[in-house]
């Protein structure tokens, strides 16, 4: 550990190893009857998990290692922030000579850590850092000899405060099965307020295939208005259930506000094809929904159509 007129510091390191042999001892299973049944499970003889569950493929031996890391740092901001204290004359409520109050700036934190073994090796970072706008990130990544175990995973925030408060947030998310984007903005000002949020992800999985997008969007500049989007398209395909589904999905929704009325339009359609045992089938549905409110009078509409046929 360090510590310093500039920064504080603290570092962890462990190197250590793991024997497995244990995996190797045969394991024997006699035949038991489940309780309150009839069901008996058949005998195990002589089953390795070293050798059958697929260890011995990825890990080779059974003496393991690892190095684990890990370092946290805070580096020291040299500003002040100068806070005047007032005192009062009891009596008389005549202002004193004001005192000011020195307080130090936040400074910059960071944190990173690793692990590393045969199978996996994880890296973490993270920060905050307090510069001409407050900023907070994080990256997280793994590598690894199972496909499923890689990743990545990012994430960042800031704040700024010029011309108003604005909020941003971006996450990203990476791996072999699964993707995914998050985009998110929050704005402040005296006259406006503006806020947007898309959200996206992608799944690829042997038996499904599946893409997802929700897009949200508001403000308050001439009328408050909130408008959102949704799109889903998906492929399901199972040899072992003999089925399969495509299809997709879109939702459109629109609010606007006023003092004097209130207005919301909203649309959706969607559709399906797949089979269920040889069987086929197919769908569709659409919809269209409308209503405006003011203090004179209502108007509603709605409008629904559909097919199918198995």
């Amino acid at each position: 550990a360090v510590n310093n007129e500039n920064s504080i510091e603290a570092h962890v390191g462990i190197n250590g190893e793991a024997n497995l042999d244990f995996l190797n001892i045969p394991l024997t299973i006699p035949e038991m009857t489940l309780p309150y049944t009839v069901l008996t499970t058949p005998q195990v003889k002589d089953f390795s998990l070293w050798e059958k569950t697929g260890l011995k493929e990825f890990l080779k031996t059974t003496k393991q290692s690892f190095d684990l890391s890990v370092k946290a740092q805070y580096k020291k901001n040299k500003d002040k922030h100068s806070i005047p204290i007032h005192f009062y004359v009891k009596d008389f409520q005549v202002l004193s000579t004001p005192n000011n109050i020195l307080v130090p700036a936040m400074g910059n934190i960071t944190y990173d850590f690793s692990f590393k073994s045969s199978v996996i090796t994880l890296n973490t970072n993270a920060g905050l850092y307090n510069q001409s706008n407050i900023v907070a990130h994080f990256l997280t990544s793994s590598s690894s000899v199972i496909d499923a175990l890689q990743y990545k995973l990012e994430g960042t925030s800031s704040l700024t405060r010029k011309r108003g408060v604005k909020l941003a947030t971006a996450l990203s998310l990476s791996n072999k099965f699964i993707e995914g984007n998050h985009d998110s903005t929050v704005g402040l000002t005296k006259k406006n307020m503006e806020a947007s949020v898309t959200t996206s992800a992608k799944v690829q999985i042997p038996i499904l295939r599946m893409n997802f997008k929700q897009e949200l969007n508001g403000n308050t500049k001439s009328k408050p208005t909130i408008s959102s989007s949704i799109e889903l398209t998906y492929d399901f395909n199972s040899s072992k259930l003999y089925s399969t589904a495509m299809g997709a999905v879109d939702h459109k929704l629109i609010l606007e506000s006023l003092t004097t009325y209130f207005s919301i339009e909203s649309s959706a359609k969607g559709d399906i094809k797949g089979s269920v045992l040889s069987q086929e089938y197919y769908g569709t549905i659409a919809s269209e929904a409308s209503t405006y409110l003011n203090s004179k009078s209502t108007r509603s509409s709605v409008k629904l159509q559909g097919a199918s046929k198995v």
